[in-house]
């Protein structure tokens, strides 16, 4: 009987043993992958704000500098965004069909009222995606 009570002694301190060090060892990795992911998330959702807000920056301007063009002498071509860092980052996320595609292949854009308003429609339609994204990102619920 006192083997008995040795042998389930041992055996209850070896397998408290193995859980302390898995607990030990893989616990941490898992707090610290979840906290490194949160902050790539956070250092994402930061990111794509600046991005939205020097498109909204550029358009700003472009708008103003095609208003000075369209009421001075237009003596020069309409002033085009294409090449124009601001409009540059937001090509790529422009859509591939409907009436806003034209601007992301288009090698002149000029910032008219119309422009400026499809523009300004697809800055807020991005902005809305990329939100909705980080919201749908798997979180704990808090305590």
């Amino acid at each position: 009987m006192g083997l008995m009570g040795v042998v389930a002694g041992a055996s209850t301190a070896g397998i408290l043993g193995v859980v302390r060090l898995v607990g030990d060892t893989w616990l941490p990795r898992l707090a610290a992958s979840s906290e490194q992911k949160h902050q790539m998330m956070a250092n994402l959702h930061s990111q794509r704000a600046e991005a939205v807000q020097r498109w909204r920056a550029g358009l700003a301007i472009a708008r103003d500098t095609h208003r000075q063009w369209a009421a001075g002498p237009r003596d020069h071509d309409a002033p085009n965004v294409v090449g124009d860092e601001w409009f540059e980052g937001l090509r790529p996320h422009l859509p591939t069909t409907g009436e806003a595609a034209k601007y992301r292949t288009a090698h002149e854009v000029n910032c008219d009222n119309a422009t400026v308003a499809l523009l300004s429609l697809e800055m807020g339609r991005i902005e809305r995606e990329w939100v909705d994204e980080t919201k749908s990102y798997p979180r704990r619920a808090r305590n």
